[in-house]
């Protein structure tokens, strides 16, 4: 049991740390293209709290139609995934029109950019909590220390990038980085190529 809380809260530590870096660096990302102002905040922070909160909602779903490791490495893969999209798209829709006002504009180059990858790391949560829970009694003490680790990676996400990462590192590479961190995780802790079809038939 010790084992497996100890992978579970690497992982939510893991993906909880590389959203709170892909959500600072996004108002660098998209600067040249909408500025940074109120707008753009508000747009990124909505968007990617959307992203965590139907990623969560789905992930639950997931985790009970497929509770393997396998579905876990799935998903931090395809995290790694999202990460990588996010400099292409940018630099493909960045400077689109949309023939919109400025507000909705911003609101829709975010959504697009950055909605997949928030939603597919929010995933990961639920399916970490069903993977752990194999002894009710314990619930509470489990879950509590799973969102701990889950917030302390935010944390350090935060200060991390604000602080070091964008200037030692630049945008682009610290997302690139992310990804990989992302999709090394998934092969450490998903058993990733032992049953490939598992997220797929999940949402069946």
């Amino acid at each position: 049991m010790q084992k497996e809380v100890v992978k579970a809260n690497m992982v939510v530590f893991i993906a909880s740390f590389c959203t709170l870096v892909i959500e600072l660096v996004a108002g660098r990302i998209m600067a040249p293209y909408v500025g940074v102002s109120l707008y753009t905040w508000t747009s990124i922070i909505g968007v990617v709290l959307a992203g965590i909160s139907i990623g969560a909602y789905f992930g639950g779903r997931i985790a009970d139609r497929s509770p393997r490791t396998s579905t876990l490495g799935w998903l931090l893969f395809l995290s790694g995934l999202g990460a990588f999209s996010i400099s292409p798209l940018t630099n493909l829709i960045g400077g689109a029109e949309f023939h919109t006002s400025l507000m909705t504009r911003i609101l829709l180059i975010t959504t697009i950019i950055f909605f997949v990858p928030s939603c597919l790391l929010g995933m990961i949560s639920p399916v970490v909590v069903k993977l752990t829970l194999n002894n009710l009694e314990k619930t509470g003490n489990v879950v509590g220390k799973i969102y701990a680790f889950s917030t302390l990676g935010s944390i350090l996400g935060t200060f991390a990038t604000g602080f070091y990462l964008i200037s030692w590192m630049g945008t682009r590479t610290i997302l690139l980085t992310m990804g990989i961190i992302l999709i090394i995780s998934g092969f450490i802790f998903g058993d990733f190529f032992k049953s490939k079809k598992n997220l797929a038939l999940s949402f069946l």
